[in-house]
């Protein structure tokens, strides 16, 4: 096996081992079940990862498609949907490939809006991305949105960070061990680009240590511009959620909070 695969491979079962959570997929569900009549829904997920989203919303009884462009993390994605046969999912680019289209709603979650690897203007991906939701939901379809929202103040002090940081050490279902490790991140509020620099440190079942270093950056939206991309792509916010309740998210936050936000088409 080369360097690459053995990488890529831990990297994809240590993600499904750290990000677990479920109460943001409780918290959709609900939402589908209110303000969908309890229909099922045809629904995509874009960058589904592993499932942990798609899955459950399946086996509620809606109709899921999802692709993600890691073959790696759709492996994991896959075994999970043995004998569920209102699911499936495949490999793709989001931002080169079309995405379909009829979709009574589309997910796009798990912070996908401010997790974009690409090399154009990182701003610009954010606006295609949602651009491209609203292509492929029907008329009067809806957008699921759910991210990270900072104010500018929030963003400078969760993002300014210097320093060694890490995360604790995973071992994959090849003996492949290793762990995250993080050397600082600066926030740029004028341009709102944070960047950061960080390497995975991975040790082979053979003995034989994989150091991958990496320079990242993304930029972080305000909800002001969020809701300005929205009715760019013909969406209108009918809901928007903070925190996973019920209370509604204001442009007058003063902290950071988790936004879901449900737009509709035409």
């Amino acid at each position: 096996m080369n360097k690459n695969f053995i990488a890529k491979h831990w990297y994809a079962n240590s993600y499904e081992q750290f990000e677990n959570h479920t109460n943001d997929v409780e918290f959709f569900l609900k939402i589908l079940r209110e303000l969908t009549g309890a229909i099922p829904q045809k629904i995509l997920e874009v960058a589904c990862g592993g499932g942990r989203i798609s899955v459950p919303l399946a086996q509620a009884g809606h109709n899921v498609t999802g692709f993600d462009m890691d073959e790696f993390r759709l492996i994991h994605f896959y075994r999970k949907i043995k004998n569920i046969p209102n699911v499936t999912c495949y490999q793709a680019d989001a931002l080169s490939t079309d995405w379909g289209n009829d979709f009574d709603v589309v997910v796009m979650a798990g912070n996908v809006l401010i997790n974009i690897e690409t090399d154009i203007d990182y701003a610009e991906a954010q606006q295609i991305f949602i651009k491209k939701a609203a292509k492929a939901l029907r008329p009067g379809g809806h957008l699921l949105l759910d991210y990270d929202q900072h104010t500018e103040n929030s963003a400078v002090g969760f993002f300014n960070r210097l320093g060694e940081s890490g995360r604790s050490e995973y071992t994959d279902d090849l003996g492949t061990s290793g762990k995250f490790k993080g050397y600082g991140n600066v926030y740029d509020p004028v341009i709102q680009i944070c960047t950061w620099a960080s390497h995975r440190d991975i040790l082979t079942n053979n003995g034989e240590h994989i150091i991958e270093s990496t320079m990242g950056y993304k930029h972080i939206p305000m909800l002001k511009q969020v809701y300005g991309w929205l009715a760019d792509a013909g969406l209108t916010v009918e809901k928007s959620y903070r925190n996973y309740t019920d209370e509604q998210v204001s442009e007058n936050e003063t902290d950071y909070v988790k936004a879901t936000v449900w737009a509709r088409k035409g």
